[in-house]
């Protein structure tokens, strides 16, 4: 087996790695993150916010941790959340925890290519459009993706929920 070639100021993350090796159709987006969120990936590349997806660590009350893939424009609630993964309570990781837990920094978390595999749900919204984009695992690098592609690729570990809405609701 050969290695991938890696051109000079090629970014190559985990993520990218893996979906390479799986030959999943994608692009990747570079720019300067500075804010490490989903408004600045819009702001520097003019990609929808709707379709720029987070990937947010929460622990649920059984002390186990999901990966909660949420559209840009809106939030987790975690009481859907809770109710989707089969838990009492869900709450957002402690911040010390989502580099160890992941593998990956705040900003830059990618439900591919983390140090275990962890549960993945996905707000299935998502899956209604044409093309997401994602953490490739390192800030100011996004993955460009089909999202019927990324369910695919995550397999048994992704279960597909609605727990997103939108900023101020309850």
């Amino acid at each position: 087996m050969t290695k991938p070639i890696k051109f000079k100021n090629e970014v190559f993350t985990r993520a990218l790695k893996e979906l390479s090796e799986a030959r999943i159709p994608h692009r990747v987006m570079t720019f300067k993150a500075e804010e490490k969120s989903a408004e600045e990936v819009t702001r520097e590349t003019g990609f929808p916010l709707a379709r720029v997806v987070k990937t947010l660590l929460v622990q649920g009350t059984s002390k186990k941790y999901y990966l909660a893939l949420c559209p840009g424009n809106r939030q987790v609630n975690l009481k859907s959340l809770a109710r989707a993964v089969g838990e009492k309570m869900v709450d957002m990781a402690k911040r010390e925890e989502v580099s160890k837990i992941t593998g990956y920094f705040i900003g830059g978390v990618s439900p591919i290519g983390t140090h275990r595999p962890l549960p993945v749900i996905l707000e299935q919204s998502i899956l209604g459009m044409p093309e997401i984009a994602i953490s490739a695992g390192q800030w100011g690098c996004q993955a460009v993706l089909r999202p019927w592609d990324l369910r695919e690729f995550l397999g048994s570990r992704a279960t597909l929920a609605s727990f997103a809405q939108a900023e101020g609701e309850n």
